[in-house]
């Protein structure tokens, strides 16, 4: 109801005065959607294939970044997806103990990046920008060709008959 009053209220007011409505009400609106939905597609675009529901392979953390200090550590996004009423001030902790969680589990961690960039990059295809800032927890070298990968598998189109 909050959001179809919202509609009608930007209606009315649009006949009112269209200009001001629409820079104080409709732009801000829709560039604040779709960055929303821009981060949202960036925290989640790396899904395995053979394990879509796990929470260490359907999100991704981004780690040493300013937006991190900025957004109460939601780069830590695979923490939020399991332990949702985790304190924000926690969980630069809480992924430091539970590092080898990570690596067991394939988890994709980058470093010095956020979720926009993140997004960005995939979407211009850059995926060799992506593997600069990939974050190789199991500590034995990767290759640029194996990383870049690793993401492509990850951003492949899932056939339907996996996702049943």
């Amino acid at each position: 109801m909050g959001e179809l009053t919202w509609y009608v209220a930007v209606i009315l007011l649009s006949i009112v005065n269209f200009k001001a409505t629409l820079v104080v009400l409709i732009l801000p609106f829709v560039f604040t959607r779709f960055m929303m939905m821009a981060g949202n597609w960036g925290q989640h675009a790396f899904v395995d294939a053979d394990a879509p529901a796990n929470c260490y392979r359907n999100s991704i953390t981004c780690i040493n970044t300013a937006y991190n200090h900025k957004c109460f550590n939601d780069g830590y996004h695979i923490i939020h997806h399991l332990k949702p009423a985790m304190h924000y001030t926690d969980m630069a902790q809480e992924f430091i103990d539970n590092r080898a969680d990570y690596v067991r589990e394939r988890a994709i961690v980058f470093q010095g990046i956020d979720f926009f960039g993140v997004w960005f990059l995939l979407m211009i295809k850059n995926y060799k920008a992506l593997a600069k800032r990939y974050v190789n927890l199991e500590g034995t070298p990767k290759s640029e060709a194996e990383i870049i990968a690793l993401l492509k598998e990850r951003t492949a189109r899932i056939p339907a008959e996996k996702m049943i």
